[in-house]
């Protein structure tokens, strides 16, 4: 399997340049490439990943199915460092204050 590592910079691409960026990355995973990219925004995380993992200060959280968490329950995971087995309904309630 090849594999192809995009980390964007979203600061130096405008809006065409980086939904230029998702049309390639969703052409080259139909092409059966895979894709490790790594980005702070979650929409694009959820947008154009099968799997999730992420890391706080510099140690693996987890690494988790997209279909399998909310997008609550990832960010649970970037902020918390829990993994979404172990997020309750207060930390979710805390992520929104």
């Amino acid at each position: 399997m090849d594999v192809v590592a995009d980390e964007e910079d979203p600061e130096a691409l405008g809006p065409a340049e980086t939904e230029e960026v998702r049309q390639l990355i969703r052409q080259l995973r139909q092409e059966g490439l895979g894709i490790f990219l790594i980005s702070h925004d979650i929409h694009d995380v959820f947008d154009l990943s099968d799997r999730i993992s992420v890391m706080l200060q510099g140690k693996l959280v987890g690494t988790v199915n997209k279909t399998d968490v909310t997008q609550d329950e990832v960010l649970a995971m970037i902020i918390a460092g829990k993994h979404p087995g172990d997020v309750t309904e207060e930390d979710i309630a805390d992520l929104h204050r």
